[in-house]
């Protein structure tokens, strides 16, 4: 999500009239699951992803909010996601 951050910094610097700052973030889910039941036994919240995180994790995750608000909101769930991971 650097785009949204240098995009709303570069606006500033330039002296464009925005109503106030954007920045953004994108987060993954990382799960361990057994092989012979598929049951997930662990899971973990990534945040600031790298690159093979996102290639590799279950689910994306990519947010962009204001002081006031969010701003754009994109989820990506690649295999099943139990919803109390969630909470």
């Amino acid at each position: 999500m650097a785009s949204v951050c240098g995009g709303s910094l570069a606006l500033m610097d330039a002296g464009v009239q925005i109503k106030e700052a954007v920045a953004g973030v994108a987060m993954g889910l990382v799960t361990l699951t057994e092989p012979e039941t598929g049951k997930v036994i662990q899971h973990k919240t990534l945040t600031d992803l790298l690159g093979i995180e996102d290639y590799m994790g279950d689910m994306d995750f990519k947010m962009a909010a204001s002081a006031t608000g969010l701003t754009a909101l994109q989820v990506e769930k690649f295999s099943a996601v139990e919803f109390s991971f969630l909470h």
